[in-house]
C-alpha cells in the first residue's frame, strides 16, 4: 500500500466540532464517571457524566500544617455534541468534586474542538 502524502497535505478540510464531540463522547463512554461539580459559592452544578483519568504521579507540598501529597486528575468532558441530549460539560476553574472520598479542585480548564479538559488536584 502506498500513501499519497501530497494528497494528504493538500487536504484542507477543517475538523468539524460535532465529529470531535462525538469521538470525545465515545471515549467518555468507555470509562464513564458521574461527578457533581460544586461552584466556589457552594451551589451544585448537578451530576454530569465525564471521564476521569487519575495521575500516578504525586508531588510533595509543604505547608505550615506539614508535608502533604498533591495528586492530579484530568477530567474529560464534551461540548457542542450533535445529539442535543448530550449536554455540554459545565466545569470551570475553582469548581470542586468528590471522587473516591477525596475532594478535587479544578485548577484550570482547556476547551478544544468538541471537548473540555480540566486539570484537577487533590491534597492528601
Amino acid at each position: 500500500m502506498t500513501i499519497d502524502f501530497s494528497a494528504w497535505l493538500d487536504d484542507n478540510t477543517a475538523i468539524e466540532d460535532a465529529s470531535r464531540a462525538a469521538l470525545a463522547w465515545r471515549r467518555i463512554q468507555d470509562k464513564p464517571t458521574s461527578v457533581t461539580f460544586e461552584r466556589p459559592n457552594g451551589t451544585s452544578v448537578g451530576a454530569q457524566t465525564v471521564r476521569v483519568e487519575l495521575s500516578e504521579f504525586a508531588r510533595d507540598a509543604n505547608s505550615p500544617a506539614g508535608a502533604q501529597t498533591v495528586r492530579q486528575a484530568i477530567v474529560f468532558g464534551v461540548r457542542n455534541h450533535p445529539d442535543g441530549s448530550v449536554a455540554d460539560t459545565d466545569v470551570k476553574s475553582g469548581y470542586t468534586f468528590i471522587l473516591n472520598n477525596k475532594e478535587y479542585r479544578v485548577a484550570d480548564v482547556v476547551e478544544t474542538l468538541g471537548e473540555v479538559q480540566a486539570r484537577a488536584e487533590v491534597v492528601s
